[in-house]
């Protein structure tokens, strides 16, 4: 026989794959955004040792001009980067809660579809000791 809510179950699911996909997706952007924070900060990291090396030589005031707007810019980049990173990051977590949602409502199903089972499984084991009751009084008066 089948589980009366089959079809619950299998929509249940479905949902849950579709947020693990969804998860997969946010992971990978959350692990882009940070890629690219780290990128940033080694390039920064880089041009200070360059304006380092640089330093003790003949420097003019164009090229720390240049320096310092590049690492003003690297700091603003940085803020929003740190930002987005932080918001993708709160997306997931919600994403998260969804998913143990979604999979507490799909493990209720089965627990019901396992009930169920079960409750049909005794059923039928009542419905045949009965029937090899019978049939073994009916054997019974026959043989006397």
């Amino acid at each position: 026989m089948k589980f009366r809510f089959e079809t619950v179950l299998k929509v249940h699911k479905e949902k849950e794959n579709l947020i693990k996909k969804e998860l997969g997706v946010i992971n990978a952007h959350i692990q882009n955004q940070t890629d690219r924070l780290r990128f940033m900060e080694k390039i920064a990291d880089e041009k200070k040792e360059e304006l380092k090396r640089t330093i003790g030589q003949d420097m003019n005031i164009d090229k720390m001009v240049l320096f310092n707007n590049f690492f003003t810019g690297v700091k603003l980049e940085k803020t929003h980067q740190e930002q987005v990173i932080q918001e993708v990051t709160e997306k997931l977590n919600l994403k998260k809660q969804d998913l143990v949602q979604s999979m507490m409502k799909r493990r209720t199903m089965e627990i019901l579809k396992e009930r169920e089972q079960t409750a049909l499984k005794k059923k039928q084991q009542k419905t045949e000791i009965a029937l090899n009751d019978e049939t073994g009084s009916n054997q019974w008066r026959l043989n006397l």
